[in-house]
Formats: structure tokens, sequence, C-alpha cells
């Protein structure tokens, strides 16, 4: 059963079926929105002290999502964030429910009573918003409009207030999330910096016409310096010809740098912000790198490296990437223009695995 109205108001997340920012050509859905069924999977998806919850409750729970999800595409990493979404809400709930009960109260009555609790304003809190709004307040002067001040700030506190509760009954109660997360191998093949034989290994595909994938770029940087010697990254060319025409002659003409050790360089002035990547600009950013002009003009002209790209591509559609930049860390799929803390979770995971398998 799904929780009461102010439950999912205060508790449950949304589940997101994008991830985060990304390129990728528009495509429709098909299929109708109607329940599908959860059928009886009885694999373990989590544990509440000694209750199991199963992959057949868990999808229970999502079953219209299950059904958009399955109709577009099937894709495994998006079951696997459908079902984690929908596990992390369960669990919130029936954290709620047993509270409630142990208090003899509802759980909307439970609900907000702590909320209530935890959404104190200060009177300087009531004082900052006003010394930074009271422009726009009109002629009302700040005794007449405390009040109101007041009672504004407590509803911006609730829903943070309520989430805090539920991380309370959470840290207090023996919790544990069973369900694996899928791995997709996808060969390490392509322009790569650090150690072979690391431990974490990122590919990305990606395609240099891509505002998110530029935005990644610095995120990269981070994790290498941050994880220097202990992960290796491979970038994969991935040029979306529909939307972005110039990325395909982007991706071969970084490939022929590559042929002259001269990659990464070529790489970074490509995602400047505002580069340009028309065929004679191609060109001009060999030549201020100072490559051997003659060469990379060959390179470029005979299309070279079109059969490389095109196998990138390929195997990138293979392994369920419709959009960039999409990362795999050790198989791991991250979609978007992610965060660096999103990295440094999967990635000291996967540590964490690497140093139990040694010891």
């Amino acid at each position: 059963m799904r929780p009461a109205p102010v439950l999912l108001l205060l508790i449950v997340c949304s589940v997101a079926l994008l991830g985060a920012d990304s390129c990728a050509p528009g495509s429709a859905g098909s299929g109708a929105d109607s329940a599908v069924g959860a059928g009886a999977d009885e694999t373990p998806a989590a544990r509440l002290d000694q209750s199991i919850i199963t992959i057949g409750e868990v999808d229970e729970w999502i079953r219209h999502e299950l059904f958009r999800q399955a109709s577009e595409d099937g894709d495994e990493a998006k079951l696997h964030e459908l079902r984690s979404q929908a596990v992390e809400n369960i669990l919130n709930e029936r954290l709620v429910e047993r509270e409630a009960q142990k208090r003899g109260v509802g759980t909307d009555e439970l609900m907000e009573a702590e909320a209530t609790r935890r959404m104190s304003v200060t009177d300087a809190e009531v004082l900052e918003f006003w010394e930074r709004n009271k422009g726009s307040m009109g002629e009302v002067d700040f005794t007449t409009a405390a009040a109101q001040i007041r009672r504004h700030l407590e509803r911006a506190k609730g829903p943070e207030a309520a989430r805090g509760f539920v991380r309370e009954l959470r840290a207090d109660a023996d919790v544990e999330v069973l369900i694996e997360v899928p791995r997709i191998e996808v060969a390490a093949a392509g322009p790569a910096q650090g150690p072979e034989d690391a431990p974490i290994t990122i590919v990305e595909f990606s395609d240099y016409q891509c505002p998110f994938c530029r935005r990644a770029e610095p995120v990269i940087e981070e994790v290498l310096k941050r994880y220097e010697g202990k992960v290796r990254f491979v970038y994969r060319q991935f040029p979306l010809d529909r939307i972005h025409p110039q990325a395909r002659g982007a991706s071969e003409a970084a490939l022929c740098a590559h042929d002259q050790g001269r990659f990464w360089d070529y790489h970074e002035r490509l995602f400047v912000e505002g580069a340009d990547l028309a065929p004679e600009a191609l060109e001009s950013h060999a030549e201020a790198l100072e490559l051997d002009l003659a060469a990379f003009r060959s390179c470029v002209q005979e299309r070279r490296h079109q059969a490389q790209v095109e196998a990138d591509v390929s195997e990138g559609r293979a392994a369920g990437v419709t959009g960039t930049p999409a990362f795999f860390v050790n198989g791991i799929v991250l979609k978007g223009a992610q965060p660096v803390d999103e990295f440094v979770r999967v990635i000291d995971a996967e540590l964490d695995v690497a140093v139990s398998d040694e010891g």
C-alpha cells in the first residue's frame, strides 16, 4: 500500500527516470501507462530488523514506472535506479509507521508533530529575512510583517525537518539494502589516463559538442586528482549526429591528434567553452598545439579514424548509452553530468570491496 498523502509529500523522494543533466536526441515513448503485475519475486531487496522487503514488493510499489521503463528501453541501470529509490521510500514509510504505532498515534499526526518540533524559527532569522527583503514588501513595517515572515520560514523548513526525523529513525534502526548494483562491461579501449592496473576504471562515452560533457570535464579532473594512482580514465567517442553535426568530425580529429601523442591537449581545447568545431577550426587547434599539420590534415581528410569512432558508438549503444556523458565506473553506470560526490560514493564503495577481497 502506498503511503498517505502527507507522507508522500514529506518523506518520499520523486522517482527520477532521466538522472542528471545530459545530451540526448529526442525520442517518443511507446505504450500506455498501465499497471504491470509485480509477480512473486521473493529475492530480498532490503532488510528492516528481521523483516525482509522483496523485489516483488518493490516492483508492486513502482508498477506504473516499471511499465513506462519497460516500454521505453528496458535499460537495466534505469531499472536498478527505480528499484533502489523505491526501496528507500518503502523503508522510510515502514520506519514512520512503526514509530507511530509505538507512540499510539497516526502517521500523519506523528510527522506533523516531529516536523513542527524541528521547524522553530529564531527572532534573528526573522530579522535577517526582513533586512534582505523589506525593499519588496511595500509599506508594511517590521512589526506587522514579523508574524507572516515567521510562518513563511517555518513552512520552508517543514520538508527538511520531516526528512531529518526520518533520518534519525533510519540511524537507530537495523537496516540493510540488499539490491545488487548491475554492472555493464564495456571495453576500456581508447585514450586513457592513469595506471593500467588501477583498481578503478572509468570509461566515459562523450560528445565534443555536448555542453553537459564540457561540464563534466572539471569533475573528472577532480576525481583523478583525488584518487591519483587508483583510477584509470578512458575516453570513448559518442557523437550525437542528430543534434550535434560537428561532433563526429571533432571526434575523428581528436584521434588524429592522439596519433601524435597529443590527444589530451587537443581534447582540452575542444572542450573550452565556445570552442569552434568547424572543419577549418579543427586544423587551427592542431596548429596552435604545434602538431605536424601535414600528418594531421592527411589523417582528417582520409577519415582514418572513422571506423574507430563508429566502433565506440556501436559499443556504447550496446551498453545502453542513449545520451552523453555516460560513465561506467567498474561497469556501474552513472549517466549525465554527475557531481564529484556521486563519483566518490561509487569509487569509495568499490575500493572497500577491493580491500575486503584482498583480506
